[in-house]
């Protein structure tokens, strides 16, 4: 099954009726002995002019548009680097940690479970759904092993990222 994005669907669809409208003139025009275009097209030089400047507008937004893409993949991997670099620092703390090693180890696996969620929860606040809301599905780590009532208060919660962000304080 392959899926096409509004994106790409509706120039696709231009693109091909206009395509279909230029063949089907251009057959008409030779079946009156190439007459009929004659006094609708322009001059070779406006022909020429409007092709270079539609090849610059189009040069342009597709170099503006692959600039956007490739910086907000770059935000993505410092976001993600981010929540792994203040989990893996939490972690590390732990290693000199008093506290009974059951203790120190519920507390790590809660952190990892909740940042997981807490990156999955943002990356699905950017995606952009379609008609009936279904997006990506991200993986999460562990997250049906928290106890009941955190899993409860995310689901409820209205504010979900910042909700998790502030168990993640408190934990």
């Amino acid at each position: 099954e392959m899926l096409i994005s509004r994106v790409c669907a509706i120039p696709f669809v231009i693109g091909v009726a206009s395509g279909t409208i230029g063949a089907v003139l251009h057959f008409y025009d030779r079946s009156v002995n190439g007459t009929f275009l004659v006094k609708y097209v322009p001059d070779d030089v406006v022909f020429n002019v409007f092709v270079v400047f539609g090849g610059l507008v189009a040069g342009f937004r597709t170099s503006h548009a692959l600039s956007r893409y490739t910086d907000a993949a770059a935000f993505l991997h410092k976001l993600n680097a981010c929540w792994y670099d203040a989990a893996s620092t939490l972690i590390a703390f732990c290693r000199n940690s008093d506290a009974p090693q059951a203790e120190v180890m519920n507390f790590e696996h809660t952190l990892i479970r909740l940042v997981s969620i807490l990156s999955a929860l943002c990356l699905d606040g950017l995606q952009q759904r379609d008609g009936n809301g279904v997006g990506h599905r991200f993986e999460v780590v562990g997250a049906e092993e928290l106890d009941q009532e955190t899993q409860n208060a995310i689901f409820e919660s209205d504010h979900k990222v910042e909700c998790v962000f502030q168990m993640i304080q408190q934990v």
